[in-house]
């Protein structure tokens, strides 16, 4: 807003400056008009920069603005080339920067001032726009507005930047930085789609870290929370770009493998499980992580993420019954 302000108040100096000076005005309204031009922008600025609510206050200096804007376009005469360029910006600007209820309040300032200073100074009006007032309006339309346009461009862009941002953190785990369950549903969902479209070898892995609860208990959150960190940056090595690592939530994870045969897929809960067996938890060293993985293939009739994911989970649940530290496939 500074910058723009800056800009928008230089610009206006001139068609308004022109007009005064073939209108004959008094030397204090030319000052006051520098004044408006060269050292409001600096005075709003602060304001705001100084306020316990940066942005009500620049809705206020908006609003002031818009005033100031009526009370220049009466001092004009409603001369009406730099009049209605002048009231055009000022509301698009308005609009831009807060919306129409924003919009509402600075034209119903605007006119109000305008009002007042008008009848005040005898409503003159002048409707002839002479050459060099043409002129001097002509860099205000073409400047501002050109800048108006690489300003909301550039706000555009980092809105989409930061919207993909927020995107990415609402499909991650906080503490893990891999992909939370509404990510890993969305991709297991899209996988089946494909699937059933086209058959292939798909598997899904389901892992759980044993005797977490006694990690937990023995060692406290903090460690145990260290050791889900660990776990997931295994997953993390193991696996390629194409899958999806994730956390189903606790000391639960599930690998989404695309085109991923059985044996594949054994192969990487291996390389897991082996990866896992050389972690140690501090501060017993002697504690092992150890890990059971249940793996599912894409079978056909499977047509909703919840009968994929049991299948993985009746896996898993089975490597349990075999005594953890054990992987188990169907």
């Amino acid at each position: 807003m500074y910058l723009m302000r800056i800009l928008g108040t230089f610009l206006c100096f001139f068609p308004i400056l022109s007009v005064l000076l073939e209108l004959q005005r008094p030397l204090w309204l030319m000052l006051l008009l520098g004044a408006n031009a060269f050292v409001w922008p600096g005075v709003a600025y602060l304001r705001a920069r100084y306020s316990p609510t940066p942005l009500s206050t620049e809705h206020y200096n908006l609003i002031f603005d818009a005033g100031v804007g009526g009370f220049w376009i009466a001092m004009m005469a409603v001369n009406p080339l730099p009049s209605v360029v002048i009231a055009t910006i000022l509301l698009s600007d308005r609009l831009s920067a807060g919306g129409f209820e924003l919009m509402r309040k600075a034209g119903l300032v605007m006119v109000a001032v305008f009002a007042a200073s008008w009848i005040a100074q005898g409503m003159h009006l002048e409707p002839i726009v002479t050459q060099r007032t043409m002129l001097a309006t002509l860099p205000l339309v073409a400047v501002y507005m050109l800048a108006l346009s690489v300003l909301t461009d550039t706000i555009a862009v980092k809105l989409r930047r930061k919207s993909r941002e927020l995107e990415r953190i609402a499909m991650m785990d906080p503490l893990l930085d891999i992909a939370n369950r509404r990510l890993l549903e969305q991709r297991i969902q899209y996988e089946l789609e494909q699937f059933n479209q086209s058959p292939r070898h798909s598997s899904l892995m389901f892992i759980d870290i044993d005797n977490f609860k006694e990690v937990n208990d023995r060692f406290g959150h903090e460690v145990g929370d260290a050791l889900l960190v660990s776990v997931s940056k295994i997953l993390h090595a193991a696996t390629r770009k194409t899958d999806t690592p994730a956390r189903l939530g606790g000391d639960e994870f599930v690998i989404l493998l695309p085109n991923t045969t059985p044996e594949e897929a054994l192969v990487v809960a291996t390389r897991i499980l082996e990866a896992a067996a050389l972690t140690t938890v501090k501060p017993d060293h002697s504690f092992r992580c150890t890990l059971s993985i249940g793996i599912a293939s894409a079978a056909p009739g499977m047509h909703s993420v919840t009968h994929w994911l049991k299948a993985a989970d009746d896996a898993l649940y089975k490597a349990k019954r075999l005594g953890k530290n054990q992987i188990y496939a169907h």
